[in-house]
């Protein structure tokens, strides 16, 4: 049974300085995490690890955070407004434990946006009740037919007269017996639907039939509890449909855009704890030690994680605001974040760990951290929405790329592209299904990279004068793989009628992501706020190259000057505890 909490849910502010207050509230109760004195500390967090649990004095400072209200849109009562505000508030979870930002976050996110996507007034009004009284929910997302054990994974529900009759079990399904409430996808004589059911935990007693199968201890967040739900013609009355029969596919496509890229830019927090503790093993060695900030390795694995962390939350910030600015491009745009930021990151943890040596497989300590959030991150971006899924998300976008109306004199939208800009139209999640005729970032790159190489305006490139030209060479790079790529993808949407489509269209959806991710880059650059760091050209450098040396081309270098750059903003941000992405957020204090 839950028990309610008692908290004061703030109601919806969507300005950046409620953004911000609600942050530097929930580092602050969080604290230091490197505090030995601290009951939030790393130590404590790693022990909750070892005993397979989420540590409880967090959940209870959650409570009474009034997190859940964060997934809970501001006309129901809740805060969520802007999704990359949400991200950045779940990042200060999963800056601590990836379990606890799973278990105690994220998971009952994915299952509301369902029913925000499709449910009736009354369903949604009942969703946002149960999470701002502290309830907590679980969704048993459609398995791919090709998914692990895919018989054991269906669902099915057949009308009854009155309702419709489950059967069937999902084996693993996170926080499944901690739910209030649960959001299961079920195959019915219309086609795939979904409902909204009561959970296990239920407070009324009503999910007491729904059973239980045994939990499934997991190699990552070992916090979460996993366990299988099993259904024999459990009752499911008229209203726990959640929109029409059949109409589960649907919801699921309204869902993803939702979930794809805020969930992946939650798991940046992650890869900012990483950072700062191998930071702090390298300050810790002396000057000969290959460990230390003398050696040029060492320098080059901290500044090229530093680079991809930026990389990736430029990425993150288009794909989550996309669903409120271009709705119709946000599902490709969310599953290259899907599909790009997992092996981003997962290779920064590879260039950290050498650093590490073999402090990076320490279980505790000062650098047990590290091991943990290397275990943790690929579980962040499992699921039936993972990297096969999102991949072919991208193949179809090829195929379509060569019909879609070039509109390269017109940019994307500037909104999209600046992090402190609160002034977002609000998501409506029926236009998330809908297909657009262009793709914007796309079409803009062409234009951003004269400007960025000075041509556009007959004048000199800030770019060039900084950093001798490195970034308006890696931005010709980008151009350079986008026409190639438009070539290439009007070959393979001419292949002959049923023919199915080149494994190499694979290659060419990595290429995709890359490119996107660079125009993200770019775009925020091009936008960027007129003071601080980001407007400095250094970090732009930095990202461009780096993506244009990920495309295969090594011959665009900045100078020594821009690593050099880089590393001081990097030392200034470990020293003043600020977080490694494009906010500089101060963090424990």
């Amino acid at each position: 049974m839950t028990t309610a909490v008692t908290t004061t849910v703030d109601r919806a502010d969507s300005s950046e300085a409620a953004v911000q207050e609600r942050i530097a509230r929930l580092e602050h109760d969080f604290g230091d995490l490197d505090d030995p004195g601290n009951p939030l500390g790393v130590q404590q967090f790693l022990a909750a690890d070892a005993g397979r649990r989420l540590l409880p004095a967090a959940e209870r400072l959650l409570d009474a955070f009034g997190l859940n209200a964060e997934f809970v849109p501001g006309e129901l009562g809740g805060r969520l407004d802007r999704l990359d505000a949400l991200a950045r508030v779940l990042r200060v979870v999963f800056r601590r434990d990836a379990a606890l930002g799973l278990g105690h976050g994220l998971t009952s996110y994915l299952a509301a946006v369902v029913v925000w996507a499709g449910g009736s007034a009354r369903q949604r009004r009942d969703t946002a009740g149960l999470l701002l009284d502290g309830g907590r929910m679980a969704c048993a997302y459609p398995e791919p037919p090709q998914g692990n054990d895919f018989l054991r994974n269906r669902l099915t529900a057949l009308p009854d007269g009155t309702g419709h009759r489950l059967s069937g079990r999902k084996e693993a399904v996170n926080n499944a017996g901690r739910a209030d409430a649960l959001v299961l996808f079920a195959h019915t004589p219309d086609g795939l639907s979904a409902f909204l059911a009561p959970g296990p935990a239920d407070a009324a007693g009503r999910g007491r039939e729904v059973g239980l199968l045994p939990r499934r201890p997991t190699a990552g967040v070992r916090g979460c509890v996993i366990e299988g739900l099993a259904f024999d013609r459990h009752p499911l009355p008229a209203g726990h449909l959640l929109g029409a029969a059949g109409d589960g596919a649907r919801l699921a496509e309204r869902a993803f855009p939702l979930t794809r890229g805020a969930g992946l830019s939650m798991a940046l927090g992650c890869a900012d704890t990483a950072l700062r503790t191998t930071v702090a093993f390298a300050r810790a060695h002396r000057s000969r030690s290959r460990a230390s900030l003398h050696s040029a390795r060492t320098r080059t694995a901290l500044v090229g994680a530093f680079t991809d962390l930026l990389v990736c939350d430029c990425l993150s910030l288009v794909a989550t605001r996309a669903a409120h600015v271009l709705p119709r491009e946000s599902r490709t745009l969310a599953a290259v974040a899907k599909y790009l930021l997992p092996t981003v990151l997962n290779e920064t943890m590879d260039d950290l760990s050498i650093v590490l040596g073999a402090e990076s497989y320490a279980p505790d300590g000062s650098y047990g951290v590290f091991r943990r959030t290397a275990r943790d991150l690929p579980m962040i971006g499992l699921g039936s929405a993972g990297a096969s899924a999102s991949r072919a998300v991208l193949v179809a976008q090829l195929l379509r790329l060569p019909s879609l109306t070039a509109a390269a004199a017109t940019d994307a939208p500037a909104v999209l592209f600046r992090p402190f800009d609160a002034g977002l139209p609000p998501c409506r999640p029926e236009d998330l299904e809908l297909t657009s005729d262009r793709d914007s970032l796309l079409d803009s790159i062409e234009a951003w990279a004269r400007d960025a190489d000075g041509t556009a305006s007959g004048g000199r490139s800030t770019y060039r004068d900084a950093y001798g030209g490195a970034p308006a060479e890696a931005a010709a790079v980008l151009v350079a793989h986008l026409r190639a790529l438009r070539a290439d993808c009007a070959e393979l949407a001419a292949r002959p009628a049923g023919h199915p489509v080149s494994p190499r269209a694979y290659a060419l959806a990595d290429r995709y992501a890359l490119i996107v991710a660079g125009a993200a880059c770019l775009g925020v650059w091009r936008h960027r706020p007129p003071g601080g760091f980001l407007a400095d050209p250094v970090w732009a450098a930095m990202t461009l190259t780096r993506i244009a040396g990920r495309l295969g081309t090594r011959a665009v270098r900045p100078p020594a000057s821009a690593a050099d750059h880089m590393l001081t903003e990097l030392l200034h941000r470990f020293d003043d505890a600020r977080s490694y992405d494009l906010y500089s957020t101060a963090i424990g204090r």
